[in-house]
């Protein structure tokens, strides 16, 4: 007897990279508020996309 296997089941998938959202903040000059804030929302880890989308970020002054 023999059975199909389908080869799309067996191909790994991409994962996310997860980073730590205390060094994040420390990388990122995030002030502790900020960091409590995502410390909260997420827990300890976090994925780039989300603690991008997250953080609040002052305006730039160009003059």
């Amino acid at each position: 007897m023999t059975h199909h296997i389908d080869i799309r089941r067996f191909i790994p998938r991409q994962t996310s990279a997860v980073h730590d959202v205390v060094e994040h903040c420390r990388k990122n000059g995030i002030d502790k508020a900020q960091e409590r804030k995502l410390l909260l929302l997420f827990g300890r880890f976090a994925t780039r996309h989300e603690l991008q989308m997250n953080t609040k970020r002052p305006p730039l002054n160009l003059r």
